[in-house]
């Protein structure tokens, strides 16, 4: 069953290996197959056959994975107060601290990815793509070594401050990095593959957190960059930051790693498309103000905007990080048990959603999500509204003690198959190359805005006017989402970064007619060489 599900939207010829390599393991390993291995081993398999069968994508593939890897550590950053808190209120932590002073830890990794994405955007356009993976890890270590050995407040303040610094870089660089070394058929499914890598960071942390020592925590914490550092060492850089800056000869290489082809004709027509567009972006300025000001991009920042919201401010940080409090309050399920099923029906939903967006549009996907998103929301707050206000009677609601699991399974599912990932695909998308850095960094400023906003005053709303509040504005927010992302957003499957772009500014037949006549230009100087 599973593997006429998961193999739909791919070839014959992959999905006739993949039957009989299913077949054999179903005959091998029956006695120990579950849902969820089945589900993994095919996910895994289709994988491998589809980059065996692309070989010319094989470089991308592994590129892009192995960048992916730095959200592993965005993933576990999240996720470490859910099991840190109940730890740290114990005592067991061996740490004093308030009410008040958790919530500042929780959040002040919001305002360190705010400067972070500064520096991301600055280090990407000086050093590149590549590099700036590198420097990233920096900042993370550190942090994760100070909270390791801390035990006062003040330093966990600023080791989460440091270590959000690093997820605000990784943040910028990693969709840039993988969006454009990305085919336009594959690009969505490599983006999404940045989820799943986050996700499996928060899995990691939520499956081993609640039953390992304060102290083991924490060194997971200073462990992950290593590993993405020593992945990512091989890594091409960019064509797009070579020839931004000119290196016609140094993009070219680049670009032919990336493509695996040996015919050159076909290098060379490809690569003068988006030498062209580079070209004819760099004539305009790299700056915030150029942004800001040039009506062009006006659309685009406008749709950029409203996805940071929907991101944000429908609750995944607060549910992320409050995620074992939550349960803990609601139902009669241990925390620890469903913030282990939550990360794994997280990372399941993800590896789900990568195969979704090979074959359904990026709004399609964006509206269902939001969809979905809102009316979780809507229930698990429902289940506190009866519970805090109504006072329903307890034989009454522990008959109802799913709910509040099904709303936040469902939130988890339903956001991971659109915002979860596709705002971050589609801000990279949407932007030439001139002000892409500027606008992702921007981008990633505002969404730490708001990750502030929502982690540090969840504790406030909640106390003030009551749980069910919270999640109701959450909810709030993702209905208003839907007219937005039906009459705003644009579909972006299967267009080239060009192509996108193009579509953005409205470009007139008579300024596409001279672009094919520069690179017809540019094809015979090349061949005049």
């Amino acid at each position: 069953m599973y593997v006429h599900v998961y193999t739909y939207c791919i070839s014959t010829r992959t999905r006739t290996v993949i039957v009989a390599v299913c077949s054999f393991y179903t005959r091998t390993f029956y006695c120990y197959k579950t849902e969820t291995s089945h589900v993994t081993v095919i996910y895994i398999l289709i994988t491998i056959s589809e980059m065996a069968e692309s070989t010319k994508r094989k470089v991308q593939y592994l590129a892009g994975i192995c960048a992916s890897l730095t959200f592993m550590f965005t993933g576990a950053t999240l996720a470490w107060p859910s099991p840190a808190i109940p730890k740290l209120s114990s005592g067991e932590a061996g740490v004093k601290i308030t009410d008040e002073q958790i919530s500042w830890v929780v959040s002040l990794h919001g305002l360190g990815a705010l400067l972070g994405s500064y520096g991301g955007q600055l280090l990407n356009e000086r050093v590149g793509r590549r590099k700036t993976i590198f420097v990233s890890s920096a900042p993370g270590i550190l942090g994760a070594i100070m909270i390791f050995f801390s035990k006062m407040p003040v330093v966990m303040y600023l080791a989460r401050f440091l270590m959000g610094a690093s997820t605000g870089v990784i943040a910028v660089v990693t969709m840039i990095y993988v969006t454009e070394i990305a085919d336009k058929e594959i690009r969505g499914a490599l983006g999404m593959i940045i989820q799943v890598m986050n996700n499996f960071g928060c899995l990691i942390i939520y499956s081993v957190g609640p039953f390992v020592s304060y102290t083991f925590l924490n060194s997971i914490l200073i462990t992950i960059p290593i590993i993405y550092v020593l992945a990512c060492l091989w890594i091409p850089e960019s064509p797009y930051y070579h020839l931004k800056d000119g290196r016609i000869a140094a993009a070219r290489k680049e670009f032919r790693v990336l493509k695996g082809s040996k015919n050159e004709k076909w290098i060379d027509e490809q690569f003068n498309v988006i030498r062209i567009h580079v070209q004819e972006n760099m004539e305009s300025k790299s700056s915030v103000k150029e942004l800001l000001t040039n009506t062009k991009y006006r659309k685009a920042i406008y749709i950029v905007l409203g996805l940071k919201i929907l991101q944000y401010m429908t609750g995944i940080l607060v549910i992320q990080s409050y995620l074992e409090a939550i349960f803990t309050q609601s139902s009669s399920i241990s925390g620890p048990l469903a913030s282990i099923v939550y990360g794994f029906v997280q990372i399941l939903a993800c590896i789900g959603a990568t195969f979704l967006t090979r074959w359904i549009g990026r709004r399609i996907l964006m509206f269902v999500s939001c969809l979905g998103v809102s009316l979780s929301m809507t229930l698990v707050g429902l289940y506190f509204y009866l519970k805090d206000v109504v006072k329903v009677q307890p034989e009454t609601l522990a008959s109802l003690f799913p709910v509040p699991l099904i709303g936040i399974i469902g939130f988890n599912i339903l956001y991971a198959n659109g915002l979860g990932n596709l705002p971050y695909v589609m801000q990279v998308e949407l932007f030439p190359v001139n002000v892409k850095a500027v606008a992702s960094s921007l981008a990633t400023m505002l969404a730490c805005v708001f990750s502030f906003v929502v982690t540090k005053f969840y504790q406030v709303v909640k106390d003030s006017f009551g749980h069910y509040s919270v999640f109701w504005s959450f909810a709030f927010v993702g209905y208003a989402g839907l007219f937005f992302v039906y009459f705003c957003v644009p579909e972006t499957k299967d267009k080239t970064l060009e192509e996108v772009q193009d579509n953005m500014e409205k470009r007139s037949p008579e300024e596409r007619a001279l672009r094919e006549r520069n690179i017809d230009e540019c094809d015979h100087r090349e061949e005049a060489k």
